[in-house]
């Protein structure tokens, strides 16, 4: 009887935002935010991973760690993006780990992306 992997790892990095409308947050300010996510599978890849966790990781620090979100279109209203509120943060990550999964043969599927903004609130993005 096949089984099923489940992957969950975190990691973290640094970004600033600014929420326009949502009072003190409408400020520039930053945070650094807690990533986490879920992956799973029946299949592994050839190295015998579900997804080198590795490869998300970069492929979201290479392209927000140390910037302004607000500068990139997914997060720009005047570019059709939305605020950069945690809940749109966590599904932006989510579809980002999803396009990497959707490449890989034995096709893993990401269950849920976890971004925490502060020790008090995270937010949690999945397919319903």
């Amino acid at each position: 009887m096949p089984g099923k992997y489940t992957l969950v790892k975190h990691f973290w990095i640094s970004c600033a935002h600014r929420v326009p409308g949502a009072g003190k947050c409408d400020r520039l300010h930053g945070h650094n935010y807690k990533i986490t996510f879920c992956v799973e599978g029946t299949q592994l890849d050839e190295q015998q991973m579900l997804i080198d966790f590795r490869q998300v990781k970069h492929a979201i620090e290479k392209k927000y760690d140390h910037h302004l979100l607000n500068e990139f279109p997914e997060f720009d209203p005047a570019q059709g993006g939305h605020a950069p509120t945690t809940e749109k943060v966590a599904e932006v990550f989510f579809l980002t780990i999803e396009e990497l999964c959707e490449q890989k043969s034995n096709r893993p599927i990401v269950k849920w992306v976890e971004v925490e903004e502060t020790n008090e609130a995270f937010a949690r993005y999945e397919r319903v």
